[in-house]
């Protein structure tokens, strides 16, 4: 398969607001542009004049001065909505650099290896056909400090150049590039000193990934940009904006996937043991824990902090919730360099942010229905020649790569599950195995992790997923679903991804926009085409239609989307607007205080006194009418079931007013809980005062025992209350007869 180059419209656009900041540019030549042997870029425009064309190209572009932010700095933003061909832009805008004023140096700047690998493929891929549309062939290589030639020739070269390569490169003072006493300098100066007689044009790749810290931007100086210019559809730093292309304009023009959400929550959990470490309280004498955990309440269960906790804490008494028997604090460490965490005397650990519950229900209905939608496009996809790929984000490497891990295991099962259900057929371990790719590598210590040096020794899949993009489109090729932690979260993306699950035990740190980017770029079939959907295509028939599946209600999800909107947009209003049935009621809170003229009164005083006398007295209760009564209460307890939500809507529009979503369906799916045993007798006893032989012949009576096993803690509380009120009833009568 051979990628196609398409001349896209939109592209262009981008690419003539940067050629434009430089109209009226004397042309470089090697008479005007080399000293000393070194190839130079050279700027001939005034600041006065730069700002001219900046002033036009916002006016041309719809941008306004004020969003642009036009400043005499050598900064250029450019603004794409992820999966719209910016990596291309950049690279077509290097060739026109050259072409229209001789540019010769250019570095391209990253953030992480998956992209700087994507980066690399995309020059190799298009190399022939841009040489082809340009008539030239611009050197291209990554930097490496044992390679150190190749910065020789970057640095003399005539022709373009072009260098990839990361702030790791040259950070600090001891990186190769800044040393200035080797044996091997160009012409006895520091090759980061030469590199900056270029004034390169540096393209930064998502310059908000770790590009505009304090030390970051300093060593960018030492570079000696003639300019810089900025891609990304999220930018943090932003001055003169040139071009932008919004989430609204791609999805308006077809240029990206449109988006269902498929989110699976869980509801009624309280007995599933969650508990949150919300934050290690430091300061003198031992650390202090505030746990977020279900709290049995006069009203209800409820999903709150506790108070601080020492060292030797019971969870269960803190709560009330007997389902956290034998959760007794043993160890809170401080956050160090690190995050704090809690180890319990059962052996459960606990870190801060991080949620501790038994996840393997809800994983195995994220991925039930990631695999459902898997087979179901597949097999629509495959006769347009176009191959399915599936994403998905863990929340931790050991969750999947070992033999036991949770993911893992729920993958295999749900995987045998569903093709069993949509083919009718069983299937090996053997093929399930094959179908995986995953972005992980082994340490030296033992350890798995998706960092960028241990993921080079994974070679074969390193390759797959990060170099050979034809390969894993090909339909020849096995691997159907990708695995990664967090490395493939900015930058890497596939055209053929049309689905991505978020397997978390505690708020992704994905942001939505990049976790949604990773599947956006419209779909390419086996001659490598771009596939789109006419534009008179109904609404569900769409081939480029991306769902994403994640661990949270549909609100939550777009919700967050929405922020993140409104955060690069400017407004609340930017964001979705979620639709949302349920009416609630406003409540206001009203402080009192106390009236100290009144409460120091003498005749208050006096009236107090009387009024608080300590009173001891004694009511009897009528034993088998608190049974008979108990008996047909506890019979009417009836105890929502643990279950899964599984919600699917569909983001319709995104416009400048926020994004339209339509609810499509919703249905829910009973569970089993994971609860620790109690003691029925004994914890009812402990909260009514009754006896061990009375409430036998209570638990004895009903008949709705099944209910306690939907949910223990919850039965315990509601057959307590009822208990209580039946006690104050006959108390009351006692009171009355007397």
């Amino acid at each position: 398969m051979e990628l196609k180059l398409e001349q896209l419209e939109y592209q262009q656009q981008a690419i003539n607001a940067v050629i434009s900041v430089f109209k009226g540019q004397e042309k470089n030549t090697f008479d005007n542009s080399c000293s000393e042997g070194i190839r130079s870029n050279i700027l001939s425009l005034s600041s006065e004049e730069i700002i001219q064309n900046l002033k036009h190209i916002v006016f041309e572009n719809g941008i306004s001065e004020g969003t642009a932010n036009i400043q005499t700095n050598n900064d250029i933003c450019v603004e794409m909505e992820t999966g719209t061909g910016k990596t291309l832009v950049y690279i077509k805008t290097i060739f026109e650099l050259y072409k229209h004023y001789g540019f010769t140096k250019f570095i391209i700047l990253v953030p992480s290896v998956a992209i700087k690998e994507g980066v690399l493929t995309t020059l190799k891929t298009f190399e022939k056909q841009l040489e082809d549309i340009y008539n030239t062939k611009p050197g291209y290589f990554e930097y490496d400090s044992k390679r150190l030639s190749k910065v020789t020739t970057f640095v003399e070269e005539q022709h373009p150049q072009i260098m990839v390569m990361t702030l790791q490169s040259f950070n600090s003072d001891d990186r190769i590039l800044n040393q200035a006493q080797r044996e091997d300098l160009f012409s006895n100066m520091a090759y980061i000193e030469a590199i900056s007689r270029t004034n390169p044009i540096i393209i930064m790749d998502e310059p908000q990934e770790g590009m505009d810290t304090d030390n970051s931007t300093e060593r960018l100086k030492t570079l000696n940009p003639l300019y810089k210019i900025r891609y990304s559809a999220t930018h943090k730093v932003l001055s003169n904006l040139v071009y932008r292309l919004t989430p609204y304009d791609s999805y308006r023009q077809g240029l990206v996937k449109k988006i269902e959400v498929l989110t699976v929550s869980e509801k009624n959990d309280e007995a599933s043991m969650k508990i949150e470490l919300a934050r290690i309280e430091t300061g003198k004498g031992e650390p202090k824990a505030v746990i977020k955990a279900w709290h049995q309440t006069a009203t209800g269960f409820k999903f709150k902090s506790t108070k601080k906790l020492d060292k030797n804490a019971d969870l269960q008494e803190a709560t009330g919730n007997s389902t956290y028997m034998g959760y007794v604090i043993e160890q809170i460490t401080r956050p160090v360099r690190g995050k704090g965490f809690v180890k319990f005397k059962n052996e459960a650990v606990i870190y801060e942010g991080d949620h501790a519950k038994d996840f393997s229900v809800l994983f195995g209905e994220q991925l039930y229905w990631l695999i459902d939608t898997h087979f179901r496009k597949k097999e629509i996809l495959k006769k347009s020649g176009i191959k399915c790929l599936s994403l998905t984000f863990i929340d931790k490497v050991d969750n999947y790569i070992q033999p036991d891990g949770i993911i893992k295991k729920a993958f295999a099962e749900q995987y045998k599950r569903v093709h069993k259900d949509v083919y009718g057929t069983d299937t090996s371990d053997a093929a399930i195995e094959q179908i995986q790719g995953y972005y992980f590598a082994q340490t030296g210590k033992g350890d798995f992790t998706d960092n960028e040096g241990s993921m080079r020794n994974n070679k074969e899949l390193y390759d797959l997923i990060l170099k050979s993009k034809e390969e894993l489109l090909s339909l020849d090729n096995p691997v159907e679903f990708i695995f990664s932690h967090s490395a493939l979260g900015v930058g890497w993306d596939n055209p053929n991804v049309f689905n991505i699950a978020t397997l978390n035990q505690s708020y992704s740190e994905i942001k939505k926009r990049q976790e949604i980017g990773r599947g956006l770029r419209i779909c390419v079939n086996q001659d490598g085409q771009r596939v789109y959907d006419r534009p008179q295509t109904k609404e569900g028939e769409e081939i480029n239609l991306l769902t994403v599946i994640p661990n949270e209600t549909y609100e939550a999800f777009v919700s967050q989307y929405q922020s993140e909107i409104a955060e690069i947009y400017g407004t609340s209003e930017a964001g979705a607007e979620t639709r949302n049935n349920h009416k609630g009621q406003k409540t206001t809170e009203k402080k009192m205080s106390r009236n100290d003229t009144q409460f120091n009164n003498p005749s208050f005083r006096t009236f107090w006194k009387r009024l608080s006398q300590k009173t001891e007295y004694l009511v009897s209760f009528d034993e088998e009418r608190i049974i008979e009564e108990s008996i047909k209460a506890i019979n009417e307890i009836t105890i929502s079931e643990h279950q899964v939500q599984v919600a699917l809507g569909r983001i319709q529009n995104i416009s400048e007013k926020g994004i339209e979503t339509e609810d499509l369906r919703t249905q829910n799916k009973t569970v089993r809980s994971i609860f620790s045993p109690i003691d029925l007798i004994e914890e009812l006893s402990e909260n009514t005062a009754l006896g061990y032989q009375t409430l036998f012949k209570i638990i004895q009576g009903i008949n709705n025992r099944k209910e306690i096993l939907k949910s223990p803690p919850r039965f315990l509380q509601e057959a307590v209350q009822k208990i209580r009120n039946i006690q104050l009833d006959e108390m009351f009568m006692k009171l009355n007869v007397q």
